[in-house]
């Protein structure tokens, strides 16, 4: 079991590698057409890099690293969707709660690195580390395996 969970993750690092590689392909793409002046066009960019991002880890996730449930490919791709919101969230707080730590005394020669804005960098990276073991398992659990109400039902039975 645990051997099949560390392949399917491993399936998921390439998944969501690609899902990245698409994601900041198109958003420098996109701002290579100069549209970045304008604030609102330059939040569509980045929101229809995440987007494009989010559909192919979907169809790579679903094809190559989770079994699909018996729900139609809209409903996996709703709670995909929903999934994938949390995790961008839980990436920020996590992000600006490490900015918060590597403030302390403790963490000061972070900034004595010869990298720009290391403790930024390091926080980032810290974050995504975090996200994607969470991601791999709300998805595997919640959109590849029947959604929100299937997770709460599964919660709501009581065993004796």
């Amino acid at each position: 079991m645990l051997a099949l969970s560390v392949v399917a993750f491993g399936r998921y690092l390439v998944s969501a590698g690609a899902a990245t590689v698409v994601d900041v392909g198109l958003v420098q793409l996109l701002l290579a057409i100069s549209l970045a002046s304008n604030p609102l066009a330059y939040a569509g960019i980045i929101v229809l890099g995440a987007l494009a991002g989010m559909a192919v880890n979907f169809l790579l996730s679903r094809r190559f690293v989770f079994a699909a449930d018996s729900r139609a490919a809209h409903r996996q791709l709703l709670s995909f969707v929903l999934v994938s919101l949390s995790t961008l969230l839980l990436r920020l707080v996590l992000a600006f709660a490490l900015i918060q730590l590597f403030a302390l005394p403790l963490f000061g020669w972070l900034s004595n690195l010869p990298i720009d804005a290391a403790p930024e960098r390091f926080a980032h990276l810290g974050a995504v580390v975090v996200v994607t073991l969470y991601s791999f398992f709300a998805h595997k659990h919640v959109s590849f395996a029947g959604g929100v109400r299937a997770l709460l039902s599964s919660k709501a039975v009581v065993r004796p």
